[in-house]
Protein backbone atom coordinates (compact mmCIF):
# COMPACT_ATOMS: atom_id res chain seq x y z
CA UNK A 1 0.00 0.00 0.00
CA UNK A 2 1.64 3.31 -0.76
CA UNK A 3 0.65 7.33 0.75
CA UNK A 4 0.11 10.73 -0.52
CA UNK A 5 -0.36 13.83 1.39
CA UNK A 6 -3.49 16.24 1.84
CA UNK A 7 -3.61 18.87 3.46
CA UNK A 8 -7.36 20.51 4.82
CA UNK A 9 -8.23 23.81 6.02
CA UNK A 10 -11.10 24.74 8.01
CA UNK A 11 -12.17 28.05 9.25
CA UNK A 12 -14.47 29.65 11.81
CA UNK A 13 -14.52 33.30 10.52
CA UNK A 14 -17.96 32.66 8.72
CA UNK A 15 -20.60 30.26 8.94
CA UNK A 16 -23.97 29.80 6.68
CA UNK A 17 -26.69 27.25 7.62
CA UNK A 18 -25.82 23.81 6.66
CA UNK A 19 -28.05 22.23 3.61
CA UNK A 20 -28.65 18.57 4.91
CA UNK A 21 -29.15 17.34 0.82
CA UNK A 22 -28.78 13.92 2.34
CA UNK A 23 -31.55 13.39 4.18
CA UNK A 24 -33.65 10.99 1.52
CA UNK A 25 -34.40 6.62 1.37
CA UNK A 26 -36.08 5.08 -1.18
CA UNK A 27 -36.78 1.50 -2.41
CA UNK A 28 -39.34 0.13 -5.29
CA UNK A 29 -40.60 -2.25 -2.45
CA UNK A 30 -43.52 -0.57 -0.89
CA UNK A 31 -44.93 -3.42 1.22
CA UNK A 32 -41.47 -4.20 3.05
CA UNK A 33 -41.98 -0.71 4.95
CA UNK A 34 -43.89 -2.21 7.22
CA UNK A 35 -42.13 -5.62 7.58
CA UNK A 36 -40.40 -5.79 11.14
CA UNK A 37 -37.24 -5.61 9.29
CA UNK A 38 -38.54 -2.52 7.64
CA UNK A 39 -39.56 -1.34 10.61
CA UNK A 40 -36.58 -1.77 12.09
CA UNK A 41 -34.52 -0.16 9.36
CA UNK A 42 -37.07 3.19 9.43
CA UNK A 43 -36.49 3.65 13.04
CA UNK A 44 -33.01 3.61 12.58
CA UNK A 45 -33.08 6.49 9.81
CA UNK A 46 -36.01 8.24 11.99
CA UNK A 47 -33.64 8.03 14.92
CA UNK A 48 -30.78 9.74 13.53
CA UNK A 49 -29.97 12.94 15.22
CA UNK A 50 -30.57 15.01 11.81
CA UNK A 51 -33.62 13.59 11.10
CA UNK A 52 -36.17 13.72 10.03
CA UNK A 53 -35.24 11.65 6.94
CA UNK A 54 -37.98 11.50 3.64
CA UNK A 55 -38.95 7.99 2.33
CA UNK A 56 -40.11 7.33 -1.38
CA UNK A 57 -41.25 4.01 -2.66
CA UNK A 58 -42.56 2.49 -5.72
CA UNK A 59 -45.86 0.83 -6.85
CA UNK A 60 -48.22 2.54 -4.32
CA UNK A 61 -51.12 2.80 -6.18
CA UNK A 62 -50.40 -0.85 -7.87
CA UNK A 63 -53.24 -3.41 -8.06
CA UNK A 64 -52.61 -6.60 -6.29
CA UNK A 65 -52.42 -8.54 -2.99
CA UNK A 66 -49.64 -6.53 -1.14
CA UNK A 67 -46.85 -9.06 -1.19
CA UNK A 68 -44.06 -8.03 -1.72
CA UNK A 69 -41.55 -9.34 -3.97
CA UNK A 70 -38.25 -7.71 -6.15
CA UNK A 71 -39.28 -4.68 -8.00
CA UNK A 72 -42.87 -5.20 -7.27
CA UNK A 73 -45.16 -3.83 -4.61
CA UNK A 74 -49.11 -3.13 -4.27
CA UNK A 75 -51.54 -1.53 -2.53
CA UNK A 76 -54.65 -2.10 -4.39
CA UNK A 77 -56.07 0.96 -3.57
CA UNK A 78 -58.18 1.48 -6.59
CA UNK A 79 -60.49 -1.17 -8.30
CA UNK A 80 -63.99 -1.02 -9.72
CA UNK A 81 -67.19 -2.49 -8.99
CA UNK A 82 -69.67 -4.42 -11.28
CA UNK A 83 -71.28 -1.48 -12.22
CA UNK A 84 -68.46 0.58 -13.15
CA UNK A 85 -68.60 2.53 -10.09
CA UNK A 86 -64.94 3.56 -8.23
CA UNK A 87 -63.97 1.67 -5.05
CA UNK A 88 -61.25 2.28 -2.86
CA UNK A 89 -59.07 0.87 -0.23
CA UNK A 90 -56.43 2.30 1.69
CA UNK A 91 -55.79 -0.53 4.29
CA UNK A 92 -52.48 -1.14 2.61
CA UNK A 93 -51.19 2.50 1.72
CA UNK A 94 -52.38 2.98 5.35
CA UNK A 95 -49.60 0.84 6.92
CA UNK A 96 -47.45 1.85 4.74
CA UNK A 97 -48.11 5.61 5.67
CA UNK A 98 -48.13 4.51 9.68
CA UNK A 99 -44.87 2.51 9.94
CA UNK A 100 -43.52 5.49 7.73
CA UNK A 101 -44.64 8.50 10.64
CA UNK A 102 -44.50 6.21 13.31
CA UNK A 103 -40.67 5.60 13.04
CA UNK A 104 -39.94 8.94 12.64
CA UNK A 105 -39.79 9.60 8.98
CA UNK A 106 -41.77 11.45 6.58
CA UNK A 107 -43.81 10.07 3.16
CA UNK A 108 -42.32 11.58 0.04
CA UNK A 109 -45.40 10.15 -2.15
CA UNK A 110 -44.40 8.85 -5.51
CA UNK A 111 -48.04 8.70 -7.14
CA UNK A 112 -47.88 5.77 -9.35
CA UNK A 113 -48.54 3.56 -10.86
CA UNK A 114 -51.64 2.84 -12.82
CA UNK A 115 -54.40 0.49 -11.07
CA UNK A 116 -55.57 -2.35 -13.21
CA UNK A 117 -58.58 -0.70 -13.83
CA UNK A 118 -57.81 2.17 -14.86
CA UNK A 119 -54.63 0.89 -17.55
CA UNK A 120 -55.15 1.48 -20.95
CA UNK A 121 -52.69 -1.73 -21.17
CA UNK A 122 -53.69 -3.79 -24.44
CA UNK A 123 -55.66 -7.35 -24.20
CA UNK A 124 -53.29 -9.54 -22.60
CA UNK A 125 -50.66 -7.71 -21.09
CA UNK A 126 -49.81 -8.99 -17.80
CA UNK A 127 -50.61 -6.51 -15.41
CA UNK A 128 -47.80 -6.97 -12.48
CA UNK A 129 -44.78 -7.80 -14.82
CA UNK A 130 -41.87 -5.50 -13.32
CA UNK A 131 -40.60 -4.64 -16.47
CA UNK A 132 -43.54 -4.92 -19.14
CA UNK A 133 -46.62 -5.16 -17.58
CA UNK A 134 -50.40 -3.20 -17.59
CA UNK A 135 -49.10 -1.11 -14.50
CA UNK A 136 -47.47 1.57 -16.66
CA UNK A 137 -49.91 2.70 -19.27
CA UNK A 138 -51.78 5.75 -19.09
CA UNK A 139 -55.38 6.26 -17.57
CA UNK A 140 -58.57 5.08 -19.47
CA UNK A 141 -60.10 8.01 -17.80
CA UNK A 142 -58.06 11.56 -16.41
CA UNK A 143 -61.14 12.54 -14.92
CA UNK A 144 -60.89 9.34 -12.45
CA UNK A 145 -57.15 9.06 -11.99
CA UNK A 146 -57.87 13.02 -10.86
CA UNK A 147 -60.44 12.03 -8.67
CA UNK A 148 -58.38 9.11 -7.24
CA UNK A 149 -55.47 11.51 -6.49
CA UNK A 150 -58.08 13.93 -4.91
CA UNK A 151 -59.45 10.63 -2.95
CA UNK A 152 -55.91 9.80 -1.74
CA UNK A 153 -55.67 13.39 -0.32
CA UNK A 154 -58.79 13.81 1.08
CA UNK A 155 -57.65 10.47 2.94
CA UNK A 156 -54.46 11.24 4.14
CA UNK A 157 -55.53 14.96 5.46
CA UNK A 158 -58.12 13.17 7.54
CA UNK A 159 -56.62 10.55 8.77
CA UNK A 160 -53.29 12.22 9.57
CA UNK A 161 -53.95 16.09 9.80
CA UNK A 162 -53.23 19.01 8.12
CA UNK A 163 -49.62 19.86 10.45
CA UNK A 164 -48.53 16.29 9.38
CA UNK A 165 -49.53 16.36 5.44
CA UNK A 166 -48.24 19.88 4.72
CA UNK A 167 -44.62 18.40 5.31
CA UNK A 168 -44.97 15.49 2.63
CA UNK A 169 -43.45 15.34 -0.96
CA UNK A 170 -45.68 14.59 -3.22
CA UNK A 171 -43.93 13.34 -6.91
CA UNK A 172 -45.89 12.14 -10.11
CA UNK A 173 -44.60 9.11 -11.46
CA UNK A 174 -41.18 7.73 -12.08
CA UNK A 175 -39.19 7.68 -15.18
CA UNK A 176 -41.70 8.34 -17.24
CA UNK A 177 -39.30 8.65 -20.11
CA UNK A 178 -38.32 4.96 -20.30
CA UNK A 179 -40.27 1.68 -19.21
CA UNK A 180 -42.14 2.93 -16.77
CA UNK A 181 -44.50 5.16 -18.92
CA UNK A 182 -46.06 3.65 -21.62
CA UNK A 183 -47.42 6.60 -22.76
CA UNK A 184 -45.90 9.80 -25.08
CA UNK A 185 -44.54 13.08 -23.25
CA UNK A 186 -47.38 14.66 -24.27
CA UNK A 187 -49.86 12.32 -22.38
CA UNK A 188 -47.55 12.38 -19.35
CA UNK A 189 -47.86 16.19 -19.37
CA UNK A 190 -51.95 15.60 -19.28
CA UNK A 191 -51.62 13.46 -16.26
CA UNK A 192 -49.41 15.78 -14.58
CA UNK A 193 -52.38 18.36 -14.91
CA UNK A 194 -54.80 16.57 -13.90
CA UNK A 195 -52.64 15.34 -11.03
CA UNK A 196 -52.23 18.62 -9.97
CA UNK A 197 -56.02 19.81 -10.07
CA UNK A 198 -56.67 16.72 -8.07
CA UNK A 199 -54.02 17.16 -5.32
CA UNK A 200 -54.22 21.10 -4.70
CA UNK A 201 -57.80 20.55 -4.69
CA UNK A 202 -57.65 18.71 -1.29
CA UNK A 203 -54.33 20.35 -0.51
CA UNK A 204 -53.41 23.81 -2.09
CA UNK A 205 -50.07 23.64 0.38
CA UNK A 206 -49.13 20.22 -0.64
CA UNK A 207 -45.29 20.28 -2.87
CA UNK A 208 -46.15 18.55 -6.11
CA UNK A 209 -43.02 18.17 -8.52
CA UNK A 210 -41.43 15.82 -10.94
CA UNK A 211 -40.74 14.47 -13.78
CA UNK A 212 -38.22 12.30 -12.04
CA UNK A 213 -36.45 11.27 -15.13
CA UNK A 214 -33.35 9.72 -15.45
CA UNK A 215 -29.56 10.29 -16.14
CA UNK A 216 -29.63 12.99 -18.59
CA UNK A 217 -26.01 12.86 -19.89
CA UNK A 218 -26.44 9.20 -20.51
CA UNK A 219 -29.73 9.13 -22.11
CA UNK A 220 -30.02 12.65 -23.81
CA UNK A 221 -33.35 11.29 -24.54
CA UNK A 222 -34.20 12.03 -21.00
CA UNK A 223 -32.98 15.46 -21.07
CA UNK A 224 -35.49 16.06 -24.05
CA UNK A 225 -38.34 14.66 -21.98
CA UNK A 226 -37.25 16.84 -18.92
CA UNK A 227 -36.79 19.99 -21.42
CA UNK A 228 -40.61 19.40 -22.58
CA UNK A 229 -41.72 18.64 -19.44
CA UNK A 230 -40.65 22.00 -17.99
CA UNK A 231 -41.74 23.82 -21.35
CA UNK A 232 -45.43 22.27 -21.06
CA UNK A 233 -45.15 23.22 -17.19
CA UNK A 234 -44.07 27.18 -17.71
CA UNK A 235 -46.00 27.53 -21.52
CA UNK A 236 -47.97 24.65 -22.26
CA UNK A 237 -51.66 24.56 -22.45
CA UNK A 238 -52.71 22.83 -19.47
CA UNK A 239 -55.37 19.72 -20.50
CA UNK A 240 -57.85 20.49 -17.77
CA UNK A 241 -57.58 24.72 -17.73
CA UNK A 242 -56.95 25.36 -21.17
CA UNK A 243 -55.01 28.30 -19.64
CA UNK A 244 -51.48 28.89 -20.00
CA UNK A 245 -48.67 26.70 -17.44
CA UNK A 246 -49.72 24.50 -14.78
CA UNK A 247 -48.24 24.90 -11.14
CA UNK A 248 -45.14 22.94 -9.84
CA UNK A 249 -43.58 22.98 -6.63
CA UNK A 250 -40.48 21.46 -7.32
CA UNK A 251 -38.35 19.60 -9.71
CA UNK A 252 -37.59 16.00 -9.77
CA UNK A 253 -34.97 13.88 -12.10
CA UNK A 254 -32.06 10.74 -11.53
CA UNK A 255 -28.60 10.47 -11.88
CA UNK A 256 -26.59 7.42 -11.82
CA UNK A 257 -22.82 6.98 -11.73
CA UNK A 258 -23.05 3.96 -14.06
CA UNK A 259 -24.86 0.60 -15.12
CA UNK A 260 -25.41 -3.51 -14.75
CA UNK A 261 -26.92 -6.03 -16.01
CA UNK A 262 -27.50 -9.67 -15.89
CA UNK A 263 -23.90 -10.70 -16.53
CA UNK A 264 -22.74 -13.60 -14.16
CA UNK A 265 -19.22 -13.68 -15.93
CA UNK A 266 -18.82 -9.75 -16.33
CA UNK A 267 -15.14 -8.12 -16.58
CA UNK A 268 -14.76 -5.57 -13.34
CA UNK A 269 -16.38 -2.54 -14.26
CA UNK A 270 -16.77 0.25 -11.44
CA UNK A 271 -18.95 3.20 -10.71
CA UNK A 272 -17.75 6.70 -11.58
CA UNK A 273 -18.19 9.96 -10.05
CA UNK A 274 -17.63 11.92 -13.47
CA UNK A 275 -21.16 9.91 -14.35
CA UNK A 276 -23.23 10.75 -11.58
CA UNK A 277 -21.85 14.41 -11.76
CA UNK A 278 -22.37 14.64 -15.75
CA UNK A 279 -25.92 13.44 -15.30
CA UNK A 280 -27.04 16.22 -12.56
CA UNK A 281 -24.71 18.84 -14.66
CA UNK A 282 -26.64 18.13 -17.49
CA UNK A 283 -30.19 18.13 -15.81
CA UNK A 284 -29.09 21.36 -14.14
CA UNK A 285 -28.44 22.76 -17.76
CA UNK A 286 -31.81 22.35 -18.90
CA UNK A 287 -33.60 23.76 -15.98
CA UNK A 288 -31.18 26.80 -16.53
CA UNK A 289 -33.54 27.34 -19.27
CA UNK A 290 -36.13 28.23 -18.10
CA UNK A 291 -35.99 31.40 -15.64
CA UNK A 292 -39.58 31.30 -14.65
CA UNK A 293 -38.48 27.81 -12.33
CA UNK A 294 -35.38 30.04 -10.90
CA UNK A 295 -35.81 29.34 -6.99
CA UNK A 296 -37.23 26.01 -7.37
CA UNK A 297 -36.24 23.12 -5.25
CA UNK A 298 -33.87 20.50 -7.32
CA UNK A 299 -34.73 17.06 -5.75
CA UNK A 300 -32.31 14.16 -7.12
CA UNK A 301 -35.29 11.47 -6.10
CA UNK A 302 -32.66 8.76 -6.81
CA UNK A 303 -29.23 9.38 -7.00
CA UNK A 304 -26.88 6.18 -7.01
CA UNK A 305 -23.87 4.47 -8.01
CA UNK A 306 -25.81 2.05 -10.28
CA UNK A 307 -29.10 1.97 -11.29
CA UNK A 308 -30.15 -1.74 -10.47
CA UNK A 309 -30.80 -2.30 -6.51
CA UNK A 310 -32.55 -5.67 -6.81
CA UNK A 311 -29.41 -6.99 -9.09
CA UNK A 312 -26.99 -9.36 -6.29
CA UNK A 313 -23.64 -10.89 -7.01
CA UNK A 314 -25.49 -13.56 -8.61
CA UNK A 315 -26.91 -11.60 -11.66
CA UNK A 316 -23.21 -9.50 -11.73
CA UNK A 317 -19.95 -10.08 -9.35
CA UNK A 318 -19.40 -6.15 -9.57
CA UNK A 319 -22.22 -5.68 -7.32
CA UNK A 320 -20.05 -6.60 -4.41
CA UNK A 321 -18.94 -3.42 -3.96
CA UNK A 322 -22.47 -2.50 -2.40
CA UNK A 323 -21.63 -4.38 0.40
CA UNK A 324 -18.13 -2.76 1.13
CA UNK A 325 -16.49 0.40 2.44
CA UNK A 326 -16.47 1.73 -1.49
CA UNK A 327 -20.29 2.48 -1.33
CA UNK A 328 -20.28 3.75 1.67
CA UNK A 329 -17.34 6.36 0.41
CA UNK A 330 -19.28 6.77 -2.74
CA UNK A 331 -22.03 8.06 -1.57
CA UNK A 332 -19.85 10.40 1.15
CA UNK A 333 -18.23 11.58 -1.68
CA UNK A 334 -21.64 12.22 -3.18
CA UNK A 335 -22.49 14.18 -0.49
CA UNK A 336 -19.98 16.31 -0.49
CA UNK A 337 -19.71 17.41 -4.39
CA UNK A 338 -23.08 17.88 -4.69
CA UNK A 339 -23.46 20.29 -1.75
CA UNK A 340 -21.71 23.10 -4.05
CA UNK A 341 -22.45 21.97 -7.28
CA UNK A 342 -24.22 25.18 -9.14
CA UNK A 343 -25.74 25.54 -12.59
CA UNK A 344 -23.88 28.36 -14.31
CA UNK A 345 -27.48 30.69 -13.34
CA UNK A 346 -27.46 29.30 -9.65
CA UNK A 347 -29.45 26.42 -10.15
CA UNK A 348 -28.28 23.94 -7.04
CA UNK A 349 -29.12 20.53 -5.62
CA UNK A 350 -31.31 20.30 -2.61
CA UNK A 351 -31.80 16.63 -2.30
CA UNK A 352 -30.18 13.34 -3.33
CA UNK A 353 -32.23 10.71 -2.26
CA UNK A 354 -30.28 7.05 -1.99
CA UNK A 355 -31.93 4.20 -3.45
CA UNK A 356 -31.82 1.49 -1.20
CA UNK A 357 -33.44 -0.24 1.52
CA UNK A 358 -33.53 -3.69 2.90
CA UNK A 359 -34.81 -7.19 1.10
CA UNK A 360 -36.97 -9.76 2.69
CA UNK A 361 -35.45 -13.39 2.58
CA UNK A 362 -32.22 -12.68 0.75
CA UNK A 363 -28.73 -14.08 1.82
CA UNK A 364 -26.68 -12.32 3.57
CA UNK A 365 -24.41 -9.65 1.30
CA UNK A 366 -25.85 -11.16 -1.18
CA UNK A 367 -25.02 -7.31 -2.93
CA UNK A 368 -28.58 -6.00 -3.76
CA UNK A 369 -28.16 -1.58 -3.07
CA UNK A 370 -29.34 -1.86 0.80
CA UNK A 371 -28.63 -0.21 3.30
CA UNK A 372 -28.65 -3.28 5.92
CA UNK A 373 -28.82 -7.41 5.29
CA UNK A 374 -31.07 -9.08 7.15
CA UNK A 375 -30.90 -6.69 9.81
CA UNK A 376 -27.23 -6.10 9.85
CA UNK A 377 -26.08 -2.66 9.03
CA UNK A 378 -23.80 -2.35 6.24
CA UNK A 379 -20.76 0.31 6.19
CA UNK A 380 -22.91 2.99 4.30
CA UNK A 381 -25.53 2.98 7.12
CA UNK A 382 -22.82 4.83 9.14
CA UNK A 383 -22.04 6.88 6.46
CA UNK A 384 -25.73 8.83 7.44
CA UNK A 385 -24.90 8.15 10.78
CA UNK A 386 -21.68 10.49 10.49
CA UNK A 387 -23.49 12.85 8.57
CA UNK A 388 -26.35 12.95 10.97
CA UNK A 389 -23.60 14.21 13.70
CA UNK A 390 -22.65 17.85 11.65
CA UNK A 391 -24.25 20.68 13.29
CA UNK A 392 -26.56 23.27 11.34
CA UNK A 393 -24.23 25.46 10.86
CA UNK A 394 -21.64 25.18 8.16
CA UNK A 395 -18.00 25.92 8.00
CA UNK A 396 -15.57 26.44 5.14
CA UNK A 397 -13.45 24.11 4.42
CA UNK A 398 -10.88 23.70 1.59
CA UNK A 399 -8.75 20.61 0.61
CA UNK A 400 -5.85 20.08 -1.37
CA UNK A 401 -6.56 16.63 -2.14
CA UNK A 402 -10.12 17.60 -3.97
CA UNK A 403 -10.93 16.71 -7.37
CA UNK A 404 -13.60 18.11 -9.49
CA UNK A 405 -14.57 15.08 -12.06
CA UNK A 406 -16.70 17.41 -14.29
CA UNK A 407 -13.48 19.32 -15.17
CA UNK A 408 -11.28 16.12 -15.25
CA UNK A 409 -13.86 15.42 -18.36
CA UNK A 410 -13.10 11.35 -17.51
CA UNK A 411 -13.04 8.89 -14.43
CA UNK A 412 -10.13 8.26 -12.29
CA UNK A 413 -7.24 7.04 -13.53
CA UNK A 414 -5.49 4.08 -12.28
CA UNK A 415 -2.81 5.65 -10.90
CA UNK A 416 -4.36 8.91 -9.55
CA UNK A 417 -4.33 9.24 -5.56
CA UNK A 418 -7.65 9.13 -3.67
CA UNK A 419 -10.34 12.05 -3.87
CA UNK A 420 -10.33 13.76 -0.47
CA UNK A 421 -12.92 15.90 -0.28
CA UNK A 422 -15.07 17.04 2.83
CA UNK A 423 -17.93 19.29 4.74
CA UNK A 424 -17.04 21.11 8.17
CA UNK A 425 -19.59 22.15 10.71
CA UNK A 426 -20.25 23.86 14.44
CA UNK A 427 -23.45 23.32 16.83
CA UNK A 428 -24.30 25.51 19.24
CA UNK A 429 -22.34 24.20 21.78
CA UNK A 430 -19.47 25.70 19.92
CA UNK A 431 -18.08 22.00 18.70
CA UNK A 432 -16.50 21.53 15.40
CA UNK A 433 -17.11 18.45 13.04
CA UNK A 434 -14.91 17.60 10.35
CA UNK A 435 -16.47 15.27 7.94
CA UNK A 436 -13.78 13.58 5.73
CA UNK A 437 -14.02 11.15 2.85
CA UNK A 438 -11.14 9.47 0.43
CA UNK A 439 -12.47 7.78 -2.64
CA UNK A 440 -12.08 6.70 -5.88
CA UNK A 441 -13.44 5.25 -8.56
CA UNK A 442 -11.61 1.82 -8.40
CA UNK A 443 -12.48 -0.34 -5.83
CA UNK A 444 -8.95 -1.89 -6.31
CA UNK A 445 -7.19 1.26 -5.43
CA UNK A 446 -5.52 0.93 -2.25
CA UNK A 447 -3.50 4.23 -1.47
CA UNK A 448 -3.56 6.10 1.94
CA UNK A 449 -3.27 9.43 2.36
CA UNK A 450 -1.96 11.12 5.42
CA UNK A 451 -4.20 14.35 5.83
CA UNK A 452 -3.18 17.25 7.47
CA UNK A 453 -6.17 19.22 9.31
CA UNK A 454 -5.36 22.80 10.19
CA UNK A 455 -8.15 25.37 11.64
CA UNK A 456 -8.57 29.02 12.04
CA UNK A 457 -10.53 31.43 13.67
CA UNK A 458 -10.92 29.75 17.11
CA UNK A 459 -11.02 30.87 20.38
CA UNK A 460 -7.32 31.91 21.74
CA UNK A 461 -6.46 29.02 24.52
CA UNK A 462 -9.89 27.24 24.17
CA UNK A 463 -9.29 23.28 24.30
CA UNK A 464 -11.04 20.73 22.57
CA UNK A 465 -11.11 16.70 22.91
CA UNK A 466 -10.55 14.76 19.80
CA UNK A 467 -13.10 11.91 19.25
CA UNK A 468 -12.84 10.48 15.36
CA UNK A 469 -15.03 7.59 13.83
CA UNK A 470 -14.07 5.55 11.01
CA UNK A 471 -15.72 3.93 8.14
CA UNK A 472 -13.58 1.70 6.35
CA UNK A 473 -12.45 -1.81 5.75
CA UNK A 474 -11.83 -3.37 8.91
CA UNK A 475 -13.55 -0.42 10.61
CA UNK A 476 -17.16 -0.24 11.41
CA UNK A 477 -17.45 -2.85 8.91
CA UNK A 478 -19.80 -5.68 8.83
CA UNK A 479 -18.73 -6.59 5.22
CA UNK A 480 -14.96 -7.17 6.73
CA UNK A 481 -16.07 -9.50 9.40
CA UNK A 482 -18.24 -11.55 7.15
CA UNK A 483 -15.04 -12.02 4.90
CA UNK A 484 -13.19 -13.38 7.59
CA UNK A 485 -16.14 -15.82 8.93
CA UNK A 486 -15.79 -17.48 5.08
CA UNK A 487 -19.27 -15.88 3.81
CA UNK A 488 -21.27 -18.27 5.99
CA UNK A 489 -24.75 -18.89 4.78
CA UNK A 490 -26.69 -18.34 6.80
CA UNK A 491 -24.44 -17.20 9.63
CA UNK A 492 -24.69 -18.87 13.41
CA UNK A 493 -26.30 -16.79 16.06
CA UNK A 494 -22.93 -15.74 17.48
CA UNK A 495 -21.68 -15.14 13.71
CA UNK A 496 -24.91 -13.14 13.39
CA UNK A 497 -23.89 -11.37 17.37
CA UNK A 498 -20.40 -11.00 16.01
CA UNK A 499 -21.62 -9.21 12.53
CA UNK A 500 -23.67 -6.57 14.43
CA UNK A 501 -20.80 -5.71 16.56
CA UNK A 502 -18.32 -5.41 14.11
CA UNK A 503 -21.27 -3.12 11.94
CA UNK A 504 -21.42 -0.64 14.96
CA UNK A 505 -19.94 3.10 14.39
CA UNK A 506 -17.09 3.18 16.74
CA UNK A 507 -15.74 6.43 17.78
CA UNK A 508 -12.66 6.72 19.95
CA UNK A 509 -10.89 9.75 22.01
CA UNK A 510 -7.29 10.49 20.33
CA UNK A 511 -6.24 13.33 22.39
CA UNK A 512 -6.97 17.17 23.53
CA UNK A 513 -5.74 20.11 21.12
CA UNK A 514 -5.67 23.52 22.22
CA UNK A 515 -5.77 26.58 20.29
CA UNK A 516 -2.78 29.06 20.13
CA UNK A 517 -3.46 31.88 18.23
CA UNK A 518 -6.43 30.99 17.38
CA UNK A 519 -4.83 27.83 15.10
CA UNK A 520 -4.61 24.54 15.84
CA UNK A 521 -3.55 21.27 13.65
CA UNK A 522 -4.13 17.88 13.44
CA UNK A 523 -3.59 14.66 11.32
CA UNK A 524 -5.62 12.27 10.20
CA UNK A 525 -5.00 8.72 8.23
CA UNK A 526 -7.43 8.13 5.70
CA UNK A 527 -7.63 4.39 3.89
CA UNK A 528 -8.27 4.90 0.08
CA UNK A 529 -11.73 4.09 0.06
CA UNK A 530 -12.99 5.54 3.76
CA UNK A 531 -15.36 7.98 5.41
CA UNK A 532 -14.44 9.73 8.72
CA UNK A 533 -15.49 12.68 11.17
CA UNK A 534 -13.25 14.44 13.54
CA UNK A 535 -15.41 15.80 16.32
CA UNK A 536 -13.93 18.56 18.27
CA UNK A 537 -15.52 18.85 21.89
CA UNK A 538 -15.10 22.01 23.62
CA UNK A 539 -12.97 20.80 27.04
Amino acid sequence: MTTHNATVNVRLDETAPLRRIWRYVGYDEPNYTYSPAGRELLGKLGGMSDAPYFIRCHFILCSGDGAGKLKWGSTNVYSEDADGAAVYSYTLIDRILDATIETGCIPFVELGFMPEALSTAPAGTPYDDPRHGGWRFPPKDYGRWLELIRNLAAHCLERYGLAEVSRWYWELWNEPDIFYWAGSTAEFCRLYDYTEAGLHAVLPQALLGGPATTSGATRPASNQFLRDFLEHIVRGTNALTGQRGTRLDYISYHSKGGGYGVEPNAAKKTPTMHTLLSNVAAGLAVINDFPELAGHEIILSECDPDGWAAGSVHDNPNLAYRNSEYYASYVACTANKLIDLRAEKGARIDGMLTWAFQFENREYFEGHRTLSTNGIDKPVLNVFRLLAKLGSMRLPLESDGARDPLAAGAADSESSPPDISGIAATDETGGIQIFLCSHHDDWDVDISTEVSVTLSGLDDGRTYTIQRSLVARGSSNAYTAFLEMGKPQPPSADQITALHAAARLKTEKVGDITAAAGNAALAVTLPAHSVCLIQLVPV
